[in-house]
């Protein structure tokens, strides 16, 4: 459901990329840091856009990995609490 719901969301920001891009033809100027150019502004829709998709791909695949590697490590912890919660209920009781 998760899926379904981040690929609707995805789908409908891109069809609104495509209507303004559309709707967009003029040309404006576009000031860097050391150079200027002139494009489209559906152009530069699109850019920008694929811009935030990488971004937040990359951000998304850090913390992904980030709490991929948590879970391994709890997990190996709690194998290793389960092995020796087994053996202490093993051991004789002394009375």
């Amino acid at each position: 459901m998760k899926l379904f719901f981040t690929l609707a969301v995805t789908v409908f920001l891109f069809a609104v990329v495509v209507i303004l891009g559309l709707k967009n033809q003029e040309l404006v100027n576009i000031n860097y840091l050391v150079a200027q150019s002139e494009m489209r502004l559906s152009t530069l829709f699109a850019v920008i856009f694929l811009i935030g998709f990488v971004v937040s791909s990359l951000i998304g695949t850090f913390f992904y990995m980030k709490l991929k590697m948590k879970n391994r490590k709890l997990r190996k912890l709690n194998k290793k609490q389960r092995k020796e919660l087994n053996q202490l209920r093993t051991l004789p009781v002394k009375a």
